[in-house]
Protein backbone atom coordinates (compact mmCIF):
# COMPACT_ATOMS: atom_id res chain seq x y z
CA UNK A 1 0.00 0.00 0.00
CA UNK A 2 2.84 2.36 0.82
CA UNK A 3 4.52 1.61 -2.48
CA UNK A 4 1.28 2.32 -4.33
CA UNK A 5 0.99 5.69 -2.57
CA UNK A 6 4.50 6.72 -3.56
CA UNK A 7 4.07 5.48 -7.14
CA UNK A 8 0.81 7.41 -7.55
CA UNK A 9 2.31 10.59 -6.11
CA UNK A 10 5.29 10.16 -8.43
CA UNK A 11 3.00 9.94 -11.46
CA UNK A 12 1.03 12.99 -10.34
CA UNK A 13 4.31 14.88 -9.95
CA UNK A 14 5.48 13.55 -13.33
CA UNK A 15 2.35 14.99 -14.95
CA UNK A 16 3.18 18.44 -13.54
CA UNK A 17 6.86 18.11 -14.51
CA UNK A 18 6.00 17.23 -18.11
CA UNK A 19 3.50 20.06 -18.35
CA UNK A 20 6.04 22.56 -16.98
CA UNK A 21 8.74 21.23 -19.32
CA UNK A 22 6.50 21.85 -22.34
CA UNK A 23 6.31 25.53 -21.36
CA UNK A 24 10.04 25.66 -20.56
CA UNK A 25 9.17 26.43 -16.93
CA UNK A 26 10.81 23.50 -15.15
CA UNK A 27 13.49 24.34 -12.59
CA UNK A 28 15.61 22.42 -10.11
CA UNK A 29 13.31 23.37 -7.23
CA UNK A 30 10.41 21.68 -9.02
CA UNK A 31 12.35 18.47 -9.53
CA UNK A 32 13.72 18.21 -6.02
CA UNK A 33 10.64 19.36 -4.06
CA UNK A 34 9.16 15.86 -3.44
CA UNK A 35 12.61 14.72 -2.25
CA UNK A 36 13.89 17.78 -0.38
CA UNK A 37 10.82 18.35 1.77
CA UNK A 38 10.82 14.83 3.28
CA UNK A 39 14.57 15.21 3.87
CA UNK A 40 13.90 18.53 5.59
CA UNK A 41 11.25 16.77 7.69
CA UNK A 42 13.85 14.19 8.76
CA UNK A 43 16.28 16.96 9.72
CA UNK A 44 13.65 18.86 11.69
CA UNK A 45 12.57 15.68 13.45
CA UNK A 46 16.17 14.71 14.21
CA UNK A 47 16.80 18.14 15.70
CA UNK A 48 14.08 17.45 18.28
CA UNK A 49 11.57 20.05 17.10
CA UNK A 50 7.94 19.18 17.87
CA UNK A 51 6.54 16.15 19.62
CA UNK A 52 8.82 13.14 19.48
CA UNK A 53 7.01 9.88 18.89
CA UNK A 54 7.39 7.00 16.50
CA UNK A 55 3.74 7.42 15.53
CA UNK A 56 4.61 10.75 13.88
CA UNK A 57 5.80 8.82 10.84
CA UNK A 58 2.32 9.58 9.50
CA UNK A 59 3.65 13.07 8.83
CA UNK A 60 5.97 11.79 6.12
CA UNK A 61 3.24 10.80 3.62
CA UNK A 62 1.48 14.07 4.44
CA UNK A 63 4.64 16.00 3.54
CA UNK A 64 5.08 14.07 0.28
CA UNK A 65 1.44 14.55 -0.66
CA UNK A 66 1.54 18.29 0.02
CA UNK A 67 4.82 18.73 -1.83
CA UNK A 68 3.21 17.26 -4.95
CA UNK A 69 0.10 19.35 -4.33
CA UNK A 70 2.22 22.52 -4.09
CA UNK A 71 3.98 21.55 -7.31
CA UNK A 72 0.67 21.15 -9.14
CA UNK A 73 -0.65 24.42 -7.75
CA UNK A 74 2.48 26.17 -9.01
CA UNK A 75 2.36 24.65 -12.48
CA UNK A 76 -1.36 24.81 -13.15
CA UNK A 77 -2.57 27.86 -11.18
CA UNK A 78 0.20 30.21 -10.11
CA UNK A 79 1.99 30.22 -13.47
CA UNK A 80 -1.17 31.45 -15.19
CA UNK A 81 -1.13 34.68 -13.19
CA UNK A 82 2.60 35.31 -12.80
CA UNK A 83 4.98 34.63 -15.66
CA UNK A 84 8.14 34.59 -13.52
CA UNK A 85 8.31 30.79 -13.35
CA UNK A 86 11.60 30.58 -11.47
CA UNK A 87 10.42 32.87 -8.67
CA UNK A 88 7.11 31.00 -8.49
CA UNK A 89 9.01 27.75 -8.09
CA UNK A 90 11.17 29.11 -5.28
CA UNK A 91 8.18 30.64 -3.50
CA UNK A 92 6.35 27.31 -3.57
CA UNK A 93 9.45 25.53 -2.25
CA UNK A 94 9.62 28.02 0.63
CA UNK A 95 5.94 27.41 1.36
CA UNK A 96 6.80 23.71 1.52
CA UNK A 97 9.51 24.35 4.11
CA UNK A 98 7.08 26.47 6.10
CA UNK A 99 4.46 23.71 5.85
CA UNK A 100 6.91 21.17 7.29
CA UNK A 101 7.69 23.45 10.23
CA UNK A 102 4.00 24.13 10.87
CA UNK A 103 3.18 20.44 10.62
CA UNK A 104 5.83 19.58 13.20
CA UNK A 105 4.61 22.41 15.43
CA UNK A 106 0.88 21.72 15.39
CA UNK A 107 0.66 17.97 14.92
CA UNK A 108 -0.83 16.71 18.16
CA UNK A 109 0.90 14.23 20.38
CA UNK A 110 0.05 10.77 19.09
CA UNK A 111 0.36 7.91 21.59
CA UNK A 112 2.21 4.85 20.38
Amino acid sequence: MIELFFVLTFFIALFAWVNAKKRNALYWSDLCSPFVLPTFWFLVTASGYGHQSLSHLIELPIVVLFSVLFLNVRVFILDRYRKNYKLNSLIVLCFGFLFVLLLRTFMPFLPE
